[in-house]
């Protein structure tokens, strides 16, 4: 018994020696690396397996290599497309300046004027307009969800692309293998491939692909391109909230869409082409040496895209840059909150020198994970002066933020680490007045369906909480 104790200790103190040296051989986050550290520590076995799967960002050499590749090619294209739209950061205020010039120099898009966008939040019309706009669709169109899930309304929209597939127009369907799993298994996408539909699994999820990529590195953006014309981008997946995830106890899922129309339209479909070169290798439309778009509209914005073989953590420098620039309000939705300490203390600061601040989260996750590591941050929040709103009404799924009614940050981005670093991800800088008071309206329109978190309410729950919450927060990087 004394030998099988002293090999098991020896087992265990190589595998902990084993993964500290590979985890200290690269660059991570402190946070990251010690809550790697103390799970090896802890359950060594377990712990190391879970480091050969997720613990570093893997994508395969071929794919690594085609993103690299892709990635200088698509600087040049954005250039060209954004050539004659293009304005200085200085253009868009105060507010705006430093976030746009952050944003521009690590995302390679600069700020572009000459848009008409619109604000939507029903899901049943959502998904009707994108039926309208694939039907008016001339040449070519494409969709880029995390989710797709063939129920509901849903079915109208792959009608739809069937319809547009069979007149001639070139239809692209990109999904994640992952979050679409149940779709790519199901007989719809049999359907669109068979009606000319160039169908793209982006980052497929096998056995065998677990051992040279890492498994929950997600595509998470959700784009619909049309005749480079009008796009859409926003939280929502291409499923009809009626009739997705009901056995979640969660509610309905509650999300927003922004239609857009003017020059970035065509940028939005050069980033989901790139999508399918580095999945496929192989450029499923061609690429255009300048945007023919014309002005539509007054409004400023500047997509962001994020993600692995794009940058590593920059859109969490964008978000600190915006908390820091507020000077008045800052109010902030997002369904999952574990953003780690350097956006805490952010907010902290934000509120501690006099800007109202306000994070609207759900009052029910559908990740008992993220649900309690969230919690963990509220007793600092609340006591720097943050007003924290807990929505009753479903699943609160709308990401935003709003910096002095004047800069909006809107797309597919969570206020967690795993949106920060490991997802690939869109986000839209939108620097219009205009747009940030709709946006704060829909915002507050969901404060009718929330309970305000209370400090002195917050502080009596009971101990246990406390320790199961602290202890999800020591996860929160692997989250």
């Amino acid at each position: 018994m004394l030998m099988n104790a002293l090999l098991a200790a020896l087992i265990h103190a190589g595998i902990f020696v084993a993964v500290t040296l590979r985890i200290l051989s690269r660059r991570s986050a402190p946070g990251v690396s010690m809550a790697w550290l103390l799970m090896v520590l802890l359950v060594p076995v377990l712990g190391a397996v879970l480091y050969v799967m997720i613990g570093e960002r893997r994508l395969g050499r071929r794919w690594i290599g085609r993103a690299e590749a892709e990635r200088e090619r698509l600087q040049k294209q954005f250039a060209s497309l954004s050539s004659g739209f293009a304005i200085a950061p200085a253009e868009t205020g105060s507010v705006g300046e430093p976030v746009a010039r952050l944003a521009g120099a690590l995302g390679a898009v600069p700020v572009m004027g000459g848009h008409r966008v619109e604000l939507h939040s029903d899901s049943v019309a959502i998904l009707q307009s994108i039926v309208s706009d694939i039907d008016a669709c001339q040449e070519r169109c494409s969709l880029e969800f995390y989710i797709w899930h063939d129920a509901g309304q849903v079915s109208q929209v792959i009608e739809a692309l069937l319809r547009a597939a069979a007149r001639g127009v070139k239809v692209t369907a990109l999904m994640d293998g992952l979050g679409s799993r149940p779709f790519i298994r199901g007989g719809a996408i049999g359907s669109m491939r068979a009606a000319g539909i160039e169908v793209v699994v982006v980052l497929p999820t096998s056995a065998l692909r677990m051992a040279v990529a890492r498994a929950d590195l997600r595509n998470h953006r959700k784009i619909a391109v049309f005749d480079d014309r009008i796009a859409w981008t926003g939280s929502f997946n291409l499923v009809d909230p009626r009739e997705f995830k009901r056995e979640a106890g969660v509610g309905q899922w509650i999300d927003a869409m922004l239609r857009i129309e003017g020059p970035c339209c065509e940028l939005l479909g050069a980033m989901t082409n790139a999508m399918a070169v580095m999945q496929e290798g192989q450029r499923l439309r061609e690429v255009r040496t300048r945007n023919a778009a014309t002005a539509v509209g007054s409004v400023a914005l500047q997509p962001y895209p994020s993600g692995p073989g794009f940058a590593f953590q920059h859109v969490e420098s964008v978000i600190l840059t915006a908390i820091f620039s507020a000077r008045r309000q800052l109010v902030l939705t997002t369904p999952y909150f574990a953003p780690g300490d350097a956006v805490v203390t952010a907010l902290r600061s934000a509120a501690r020198r006099g800007v109202e601040v306000m994070l609207i989260v759900p009052m029910h996750c559908d990740s008992r994970l993220v649900h309690w590591a969230s919690a963990s941050y509220f007793d600092e929040l609340l006591a720097a002066g943050v007003s924290i709103q807990r929505f009753d009404g479903g699943l609160l799924h709308t990401k935003s933020m709003v910096i002095d009614e004047s800069v909006s940050m809107f797309g597919t981005v969570n206020f967690d680490l795993r949106s920060f670093h490991l997802n690939f991800e869109l986000s839209m800088l939108i620097y219009d007045r205009e747009f940030a008071q709709q946006l704060i309206a829909l915002q507050r329109s969901y404060l009718s369906a929330c309970i305000e978190l209370g400090q002195t309410e917050w502080r009596m729950r009971p101990g246990w909480r406390r320790m199961i919450e602290n202890a999800a927060q020591l996860a929160s990087p692997l989250l």
